[in-house]
């Protein structure tokens, strides 16, 4: 009897301690698991190091609890800025980062930018595995695309320096999609032309700009030859800018169709018209210069299509206005004579 007791708690003892290796192994495999998870991370950050040496900035990522790869981020943002500065820059940046605050900071810069750093990284190791020199220089231009599209996320020739949260918000997004798709597109047959790199909306932008420069005398392959020898940076930008025009044309139309008057409706039109065709133009001028001046053209010069269309819908509420005013007045000035017969009588 005594055995078989003696037998049974060793029996149990054996069973618990099965069970308990059972748990640490698990729970060892579990870490591992995540420690894959982290080691990955940062290994898509080894490329970075923590360039943060600017006593002032260092003690406030030290208030705001920031380290590794954090600092990281801003560092790789700070870099890229400090490019247009020969000196004075460090304590502007600091000033600015100060000033907007621990949850801007955190939340708003941080964050996203190792988010966007980590996709990079990753983005990085792909390119490099690449042999085709075409390839490569398509993956080379995302990335400096979204390292100057990261320097225009600040103002900086203002005083104190500027961060826009909605233009680094748009970019982080548009460039972390784009890094994540790099093991994919390597594969994609068209994978160095441009336009396969865009999203649904930007396509829809560059079909309804080719639709107005191709013609008898300007083919589609041209028009393609012309796209692959922009920079992202670039048709980001160009589609950017033909999207505001073209809701600024929207407006001014729904504007002109709201006037009573068909004679002024009419004149609004014709305007209307005068300037969409001279808007068109300029767009098929653009497509014919070389791929810096056609960005200067479609990006920077076309200020007098945006403020035309503009004017004509603030001409076109200021005549609907007038005319609705008229009809006021009319309408006061028949209730007056009304008014006058039926005390005559």
């Amino acid at each position: 009897m005594l055995k078989i007791k003696c037998f049974s708690l060793l029996l149990v003892l054996i069973l618990l301690l099965l069970l308990f290796i059972s748990c640490d192994s698990g729970s060892k495999a579990g870490a591992g698991t995540d420690t894959e998870t982290e080691v990955g991370d940062e290994e898509a950050l080894a490329y970075l190091e923590d360039k943060v040496t600017y006593p002032k900035l260092k003690e406030l990522l030290d208030q705001l609890g920031v380290s590794g790869a954090g600092r990281k981020a801003i560092g790789y943002i700070q870099g890229i800025l400090s490019v247009s500065y020969k000196d004075g820059f460090d304590d502007k940046f600091y000033n600015c980062l100060n000033q907007l605050g621990a949850d801007v900071v955190i939340e708003k810069i941080i964050k996203p930018t190792v988010s966007l750093l980590r996709a990079r990284g990753k983005a990085l190791r792909v390119m490099q595995g690449t042999t085709d020199a075409g390839v490569k220089t398509r993956l080379q231009d995302m990335l400096s695309s979204c390292d100057l599209s990261v320097s225009l996320a600040w103002y900086l020739n203002s005083n104190p320096l500027i961060f826009h949260e909605d233009g680094f918000a748009d970019l982080i997004t548009r460039y972390t999609s784009k890094f994540s798709k790099f093991k994919e597109m390597v594969k994609n047959p068209r994978v160095k032309d441009m336009y396969a790199w865009l999203d649904a909306d930007e396509q829809a932008a560059i079909d309804e700009i080719e639709k107005i420069v191709v013609n008898a005398t300007y083919d589609r392959d041209k028009f393609n030859k012309k796209l692959n020898s922009l920079s992202d940076y670039y048709v980001a930008a160009i589609v950017y800018s033909y999207r505001d025009i073209k809701n600024d044309q929207e407006e001014a139309l729904k504007a002109v169709e709201g006037v009573s008057d068909d004679t002024e409706k009419q004149n609004l039109k014709a305007r209307f018209n005068m300037l969409k065709d001279e808007y068109y133009s300029h767009i098929r001028d653009a497509f014919n210069r070389s791929s810096d001046d056609l960005y200067f053209q479609l990006n920077h010069y076309s200020y007098e299509y945006s403020s035309g269309f503009f004017k004509i819908k603030e001409d076109a509420k200021k005549a609907a206005a007038a005319a609705e005013a008229a009809k006021a007045e009319e309408g006061t000035k028949t209730d007056e004579e009304s008014g006058t017969a039926d005390g005559g009588s």
